[in-house]
């Protein structure tokens, strides 16, 4: 349960600067949230399902997602596809550079075989500029 100062305030904000819509408030919590975490160690998983880039035996495109949990569960906080390079290698630069885009850095190497045809890397929220 949260904590009752907290809900207290979330509500006076919630009808006094966000015109009692949840949408905005929600909105708003979460850009916080993501400031405070700016400086933090916070790592989350990045989960990337190999695609038929990455060599033989794989099929589709290659898509990756950062969340929470290494087992792939919880909210996904960037998500994309990456096609068009050969072999894990280039496979890992690619999705590197992508997540990147999205507003996170890894922090470590790619781990193999946890799931068939999947790797896990840690990440961290990069801060943002401007």
């Amino acid at each position: 349960m949260p904590d009752d100062a907290l809900l207290a305030f979330l509500r006076e904000h919630l009808e006094q600067e966000c015109g009692g819509d949840i949408h905005v408030l929600r909105s708003r919590v979460a850009r916080a949230v993501e400031v405070l975490e700016e400086g933090t160690d916070t790592l989350y998983a990045l989960v990337v399902e190999w695609g038929a880039d990455a060599g033989p035996g794989y099929d589709g495109p290659t898509r990756w997602k950062v969340v929470e949990s290494e087992s792939g569960a919880g909210p996904v906080f960037a998500a994309g596809t990456v096609t068009g390079y050969t072999g894990a290698d280039e496979g890992q630069d690619r999705i590197a550079r992508a997540v990147r885009e999205h507003g996170f850095e890894p922090v470590g190497a790619f781990l193999y075989g946890f799931v068939a045809g999947s790797s896990v890397a840690m990440v961290r929220r990069l801060p943002r500029t401007g």
